[in-house]
């Protein structure tokens, strides 16, 4: 009478579970840098996303739009790295880059959109001083000088992965490559 054995051994089970934890070792810091690296990526990428929109809702609106930095998700911030906080969408009808109720000023301005803080970023920065928003006219032109927003991971070693979003005073923006701190 013969028996068939089906299944594994202690031994070889213990040898695959080796194996795998030695891979797992070796690939863990490449995930790492992937994963910054994407994090980074889809940063860069709502802010350009949502850059585009104010600017073709300021087109369609016929009024200003502006995109802010917030850091509460209701008003705008002045602070040199808020950025990474989050930041608003809204038309700007008056002027003074705050969202405003209706009054006798005017009518209630729309808050368009809000992005609430960014996983995995150190910091995300302008290199004006008026970096803290950017104002989109009813011509689709940038109110401000030219920018350059620089999103920097969290962590150490990651310089690789800093992304750099360009804004010309056409108001047409865009991403530089990986690793670019500048838009030349």
């Amino acid at each position: 009478m013969k028996f068939n054995t089906n299944g594994l051994t202690l031994l070889e089970l213990l040898l695959v579970l080796a194996m795998m934890a030695v891979l797992t070792s070796l690939a863990a810091p490449s995930f790492r840098s992937l994963w910054v690296q994407r994090s980074v990526s889809l940063a860069a990428e709502a802010l350009l996303g949502d850059l585009r929109y104010a600017r073709s809702e300021a087109l369609k609106r016929a009024r200003p739009v502006l995109v802010c930095q917030s850091s509460n998700g209701t008003s705008c911030t002045r602070d040199s790295a808020a950025w990474a906080a989050g930041w608003l969408v809204f038309v700007d009808s008056n002027g003074n880059a705050q969202v405003d109720a209706a009054s006798d000023d005017g009518p209630t301005e729309d808050l368009l959109r809000v992005q609430s803080a960014l996983p995995a970023l150190a910091s995300i920065t302008s290199n004006v001083s008026t970096g803290h928003r950017i104002t989109f006219q009813a011509t689709g032109s940038a109110k401000s000088a030219a920018q350059t927003i620089v999103f920097t991971p969290a962590g150490s070693g990651t310089t690789d992965s800093i992304r750099a979003l360009c804004i010309s005073l056409q108001g047409r923006a865009r991403l530089g490559p990986t690793g670019a701190t500048s838009c030349r």
